[in-house]
């Protein structure tokens, strides 16, 4: 990787700091990025109330393709963290390297310097539920519904290209296929369509943006002291991804058409006989004093008392709706330490059940 490249120090300067959401070293972060960005009289730069970056680098309306990574990471903790490289691979010592999503930011800024024409956010709380994101949503409708696609680069692995986020499909077949197919041409990299996503920042942006799709950037063990970055896999995505013509890629979804997955075990356990279908909102079981947080607020005080097993379930149905038992096995309950639980209690007041239990899959997930 050339050391001069904006790539590479981005990359660099991101993995060197934890960034907690809320803290200086965000904002510094952030502020780092800005300075950065190439200096052309028609890229638009401008802050949002939570803190978003927002860099319009569009030509014209005919380039609405829109591009995500998120400024924070896992850390509890501000302060330095020490990288080691061996073979391809970067590592932290003793904490987890946030890649996620310091190589999406990265990826941002080197598709900025070589000039991909697209509107760019660096966004704001995606390990806290994506606060930057769902104000977008609440907020910004009318500039989400200028595009067409919204792509994150904040997926673990090398070859997913996310079709389904949490409970639902996020981009159509057709275009996961026609961009997988542009990310191979070279023939470096191999991607496929994967309806195994949980949640980054895009999958808010459903319900107004056809093709919403989350990239994987080539680190794993994410949210642990265990997390790398693959750097031949990151760098071969940087040269492919400069050269994709993105807003020539097919739009086959129809935000308004919501494809429902089936009603998991956890919540058919617990709802009520009168709950014959299911909105996203537990109205029904609600009525009868139960709600999902209620639940799930069960099974974490269950946990602190060393019985884990209601909690994993859920958060394995949460995961993976279409085979929870498969998600059983990528976690890890050492993981679920008691300040974790406690985190989740408190989340629990702020957020939606989902939400929390997405978030706990990310703590303890583990590979097999």
């Amino acid at each position: 990787m050339n050391k001069k490249s904006i790539l590479c120090k981005t990359l660099s300067r991101a993995l060197s700091m934890k960034r907690p959401h809320g803290t200086r070293a965000v904002i510094e972060f952030t502020d780092w990025l800005h300075s950065h960005l190439p200096k052309r009289k028609h890229i638009a730069v401008s802050y949002d109330k939570v803190g978003n970056l927002h860099v319009d680098a569009r030509l014209d309306d005919t380039n609405r393709t829109l591009f995500v990574a998120h400024v924070d990471t896992v850390h509890r903790e501000t302060g330095a963290n020490k990288i080691r490289k061996t073979q391809g691979k970067w590592y932290a010592d003793g904490a987890p390297l946030g890649a996620d999503d310091g190589a999406g930011c990265a990826m941002l800024m080197h598709m900025l310097h070589a000039q991909v024409p697209a509107y760019y956010i660096f966004t704001q709380g995606e390990e806290k539920g994506g606060i930057g994101a769902k104000y977008l949503a609440d907020h910004s409708p009318e500039l989400l519904a200028c595009f067409d696609r919204a792509i994150a680069f904040d997926r673990r692995g090398i070859d997913s290209v996310i079709t389904h986020q949490g409970w639902g499909r996020c981009c159509s077949d057709e275009f996961a296929d026609a961009l997988s197919g542009e990310l191979c041409a070279d023939g470096v990299l191999m991607y496929l369509g994967d309806d195994t996503g949980v949640y980054t920042d895009t999958a808010e942006f459903v319900d107004i943006i056809p093709e919403c799709t989350n990239i994987s950037v080539g680190y794993d063990n994410e949210h642990s002291d265990r997390e790398t970055l693959d750097i031949f896999h990151f760098t071969a995505l940087a040269a492919a991804a400069v050269k994709i013509k993105w807003d020539a890629l097919p739009v086959g979804r129809d935000p308004t058409v919501i494809e429902k997955l089936p009603l998991t075990d956890w919540k058919s356990y617990y709802s009520t006989t009168s709950l014959t279908s299911w909105d996203g909102k537990w109205s029904d079981a609600s009525a009868y004093g139960y709600t999902e947080n209620d639940m799930l607020e069960d099974a974490l005080r269950d946990a602190k008392l060393g019985m884990y097993h209601d909690l994993l379930d859920m958060i394995a149905e949460a995961a993976y709706p279409e085979d929870p038992m498969m998600a059983l096995k990528f976690l890890n309950k050492r993981m679920l330490t008691d300040e974790v639980l406690e985190r989740a209690m408190t989340d629990c007041a702020v957020y939606d059940a989902d939400t929390v239990l997405l978030s706990l899959f990310d703590t303890a997930h583990c590979e097999v």
